[in-house]
């Protein structure tokens, strides 16, 4: 089976690069930081419309873009009911909603650009779903195998995945009831400016999701 992996916060650096602009004494780093996750996760969009960075309909468009990029990632390749895609979909909203943040100070750098301090508890769940997934995957293939042997046919591929699929979602909503998290960590992302508009520092925001989520424990 395909490993998930997450990839909504590169829509931050594909459609924000531009949209805010001016280097004055009033451009607040942290806020403008925290308009952004808020809105890649929370599908919180109060202050990315406040600030003016989009409007709220390009605010829902940037948010949907990120969701649509982890059902790609996550299903690339594999053929799966419109019903499980829609369930995917709603439980990598709910991953999103867990996510824990806090965005702290920023500290302005020689060059203009801001360093800003964001603190999160790092979101455990799929640590939490893998080894109950693995062996109800390997139970559910030693039945089929049993009803093959009985005569029943063999699953065809996308029968397969979908019943795969299935039990990955399951498991993770379950996981999704009573999070688990880590302790309180610290990490920064650098707002840039360039060409007098502030954008953040793809780099910086890439690292982020793996720091929030525990994307890693897939592997």
């Amino acid at each position: 089976m395909k490993k998930l992996k997450t990839t909504a916060i590169l829509f931050i650096c594909t459609l924000v690069i531009g949209m805010l602009s001016g280097c004055g004494n009033s451009f607040d780093a942290s806020a403008y930081l925290k308009a952004l996750l808020d809105n890649s996760y929370k599908n919180d969009s109060t202050e990315f419309v406040a600030q003016k960075i989009g409007t709220k309909e390009e605010a829902e468009e940037l948010y949907q873009q990120g969701i649509d990029a982890e059902l790609s990632a996550a299903t690339s390749d594999v053929t799966l009911s419109d019903e499980l895609l829609a369930g995917f979909e709603e439980t990598f909203q709910n991953i999103f909603q867990k996510v824990k943040y806090t965005v702290k100070d920023a500290k302005k750098q020689s060059d203009g650009s801001y360093v800003v301090t964001v603190e999160y508890e790092q979101l455990e769940i799929f640590a939490a779903v893998m080894e109950n997934y693995q062996a109800e995957v390997e139970q559910w293939s030693a039945q089929m195998t049993e009803d093959v042997k009985n005569g029943q046919a063999v699953p065809s591929d996308e029968e397969i995945y979908e019943e795969l699929y299935k039990i990955l979602k399951a498991d993770l909503d379950s996981a999704l009831e009573n999070p688990s998290y880590a302790e309180k960590a610290t990490t920064t992302v650098t707002i840039e400016l360039n060409d007098n508009t502030y954008t953040p520092k793809e780099a910086d925001l890439i690292k982020l999701e793996s720091l929030f989520i525990d994307i890693d424990s897939m592997n």
